[in-house]
């Protein structure tokens, strides 16, 4: 199972960087995101996790990056469906499409460039990660969440 998830962490990370801007449809960019993903994996067994294998954010000297004010509205839209949801009543699937929608829209939306760009990427992607196999537990909720809440650690 390792052998699929390193090529398709680092084909996903390609996907994303490379296409950042470039589409008119938020959800049609992340559904592009998500099959060329999968569709591709090639590489050779490692011992490392997808999770560990995503490249981690870093600040800007010690400072936080300047993010695009569409940046910054997704992922605050994203932490608000995610904190509205009721697990009682609430339907799995039309969250995870209304987190798949605004996560669409922050990649159609994107103006980023340079460092600050290549850096925003390294925050998205464990969000397209989580999303992939998202079915809105309790725990995929917290995390999804408390990465949700740490972009202000890293963007302004």
């Amino acid at each position: 199972m390792n052998r699929i998830y390193l090529p398709l962490a680092l084909f996903a990370a390609a996907a994303l960087i490379a296409s950042c801007g470039h589409h008119t449809q938020g959800e049609a960019a992340y559904d592009a995101h998500t099959e060329d993903a999968h569709s591709h994996p090639t590489a050779e067994d490692t011992s490392v996790s997808a999770t560990e294998a995503l490249p981690a954010v870093t600040l800007d000297n010690g400072r936080r990056w300047k993010a695009n004010p569409e940046t910054t509205t997704g992922i605050a839209n994203m932490a608000a469906i995610l904190g509205a949801y009721d697990a009682a009543s609430g339907d799995p699937k039309a969250l995870k499409a209304s987190l798949e929608q605004e996560f669409g829209l922050i990649f159609e939306r994107c103006t980023m460039t340079g460092e600050a760009h290549e850096q925003l990427h390294n925050y998205l992607l464990p969000i397209h990660h989580q999303l992939r196999d998202f079915e809105a537990t309790e725990t995929q909720r917290e995390t999804l969440g408390e990465h949700l809440a740490a972009y202000d650690n890293y963007f302004e």
